[in-house]
């Protein structure tokens, strides 16, 4: 990437006020609050199941109405409105560092204060209320952001250096998903910003694009040895499709290199979808094997019921030299005679009972966290999601891989004035949503018709192909819900009226947060008790907490000038206590 410095980050710290009501841009509250329906109809079903049966698709006991109310958050909802969330968020950045530049302002210090409160945000949410949390792993994508956008080479390969060995302390494996990301970040930034271009191979191409090159026969010689020698049989999927991924990002790469200003959206696009096309070609040669599951191994089930004694043996005899301050017992080394060589079926009887040790591993947590929920108080409740945060407490920071792509996307749609001026721009979106719609919902669709649901342990079902087809829709689905809704933002006729949902944004992070607060009051042990409510009637209740929430946003902003979050988030990116009152005289004069 190019040394650069930003006037905007390079300038004396200005007193730095607030946008102004007249500076919002209407189309953006109104899409965040949109945005916020989705999320809450997606959420609610969390609420009343274990999050660590996330991603398992329509509960077996899921009938009638409640079947068809799972289908429709599933196919039309799920994935969908997070991807908009992130997108808003990454066009919120563009339009504070927009500001900023065009007013002389600082920028990167602000921001930087900003990212930590809603880390922290994240952090006490997590743990206070709710392990679903989206804050925690946005700020880590707003944190890679500032790499892309202000990073110096130098500085990310020192970082990373200084980093690695992090990984290496008890407890911190997670933290290689922070590193990870500061290498992506980097290469986006390389990407985006560098214009230097090199003869490689006899051609000339843009450096990010020899780079990719360089990483992708790296990895085809190690993918043609995996092929050929058994020992890496278990690496081929992984080793041929990152070959397969950096080549393309390779060619792609220089083939759109200009103009620089579609670099944002273009990288983004590319992004978010390349690991899910290479999902489905692996997807399809799965679902073309038959249908197994691991538990039909007699061999399986009876090698995972003797590792799982070993393994409570050993965690019995830690705990108990815990308990009387005795130093912890060594594990055993495994004992493994190089001379024996292993068969491929026995090779996979011990990857089978792996996967059954896993999956009754995660029952077992799964029923642990159902009883917490469902009988615990709100001390064991926020003890138990402590535990679960410090299992892997840099895990967030993985998302940052998906969420970087929309948050680009989104700096795009701002930096174009797409969405800043979106009178100017209605034809487009129209397009979108012409286009992106029928793509979205036809792949949710055919999704669906393979498979809704799926047992853990059960390969050959098409629930992989199902995933990867489902996320691969949610972008051009993303871009179509929010194109209609600005068009009827500039809508004359009735459909404006969505324009109500504008305070129901404005107070973005005061509603999702209030919105966790009643959904756990309402529905574990602790609060009300009504934990397990059937799926038709959980959007029910979801419908009328934002019926209610739309009602109080008005109110609040026909008085206030924030949300309560989000004056209490803005005092600390700008370092200052913003004035909260709508005073009289200032309202009369709104109104004249």
């Amino acid at each position: 990437m190019e040394q650069s410095s930003n006037s905007a980050a390079s300038k004396p710290f200005p007193e730095f006020k607030p946008v102004a009501d007249n500076e919002r841009i209407q189309a953006l509250d109104v899409v965040r609050g949109f945005a916020l329906i989705g999320i809450f109809f997606m959420n609610v079903e969390w609420f009343n199941r274990s999050f660590l049966d996330f991603g398992s698709g329509i509960p077996a006991s899921a009938t009638g109405i409640d079947w068809l109310a799972t289908y429709f958050v599933n196919f039309f909802v799920a994935g969908k409105f997070w991807t908009i969330f992130s997108l808003l968020f990454g066009m919120g950045f563009a339009v504070m560092l927009t500001r900023s530049e065009e007013s002389g302002r600082a920028f990167v210090k602000p921001y930087i204060r900003r990212i930590v409160a809603l880390g922290v945000f994240g952090l006490l949410h997590t743990i206070l209320l709710w392990p679903g949390d989206i804050l925690y792993s946005y700020a880590f994508t707003a944190a890679g952001l500032l790499i892309v956008l202000f990073g110096q080479w130098k500085w990310v390969v020192a970082s990373l250096f200084a980093l690695i060995g992090v990984c290496f302390i008890p407890g911190m494996n997670s933290f290689g998903a922070v590193v990870g990301g500061i290498a992506f970040m980097g290469l986006i930034a390389l990407f985006t910003r560098n214009e230097k271009i090199v003869n490689y191979l006899g051609k000339k191409m843009p450096l990010f694009s020899a780079i990719a090159t360089t990483i992708a026969l790296l990895m085809t010689i190690a993918a043609i040895a995996s092929w050929v020698l058994p020992p890496m049989k278990e690496a081929r999927n992984g080793l041929t499709g990152g070959a397969a991924a950096f080549f393309i990002m390779a060619y792609l790469s220089a083939r759109f290199h200009q103009p620089a200003e579609a670099r944002f959206w273009r990288a983004g696009a590319l992004i978010y979808s390349l690991p899910f096309v290479i999902g489905v070609v692996f997807g399809v040669i799965a679902y073309q094997k038959p249908i197994r599951s691991v538990f039909n191994s007699p061999e399986a089930v009876k090698l995972a019921a003797e590792k799982m004694v070993i393994k409570n043996a050993e965690e019995a005899a830690e705990k108990l030299a815990k308990a009387s301050g005795k130093p912890i017992p060594k594990k055993p080394e495994p004992k493994d005679d190089k001379k024996v060589v292993k068969t491929d079926d026995q090779k996979k009887i011990e990857r089978d009972a792996d996967t059954i040790n896993r999956i009754q591993e995660n029952q077992q947590k799964m029923a642990k966290d159902v009883a917490v929920l469902t009988k615990g108080s709100y001390t064991d409740v926020v003890k138990h999601r402590w535990e679960e945060f410090l299992d892997g407490p840099f895990n967030a920071a993985g998302q940052a891989f998906s969420a970087i792509a929309l948050f680009l996307m989104g700096v795009w749609f701002v930096r174009a004035k797409v969405i800043t001026k979106a009178a100017d721009n209605l034809h487009l979106f129209r397009q979108i949503a012409m286009f992106g719609l029928p793509i979205g919902w036809g792949l949710s669709l055919f999704a669906s018709s393979i498979a809704v649901s799926h047992t853990p342990g059960v390969s050959g079902d098409g629930w992989q192909l199902t995933q990867m087809l489902l996320n691969l829709g949610n972008l051009p689905t993303c871009l179509a819900y929010v194109s209609i809704v600005v068009l009827m933002v500039h809508s004359s006729s009735v459909f404006s009226k969505i324009k109500v949902l504008a305070p129901f944004g404005r107070m973005a992070l005061t509603n999702y947060l209030t919105q966790s607060l009643v959904q756990a009051s309402f529905f574990y042990g602790w609060g009300l008790g009504n934990f397990g409510m059937g799926r038709a009637q959980q959007l029910g209740f979801a419908i009328a907490v934002i019926c209610l929430q739309v009602l109080f946003s008005h109110w609040w902003l026909g008085r206030f000038r924030y949300g309560p979050m989000e004056w209490v988030w803005r005092a600390i990116t700008y370092w200052h206590i913003p004035a909260l009152k709508i005073e009289r005289v200032a309202l009369n004069h709104q109104m004249t």
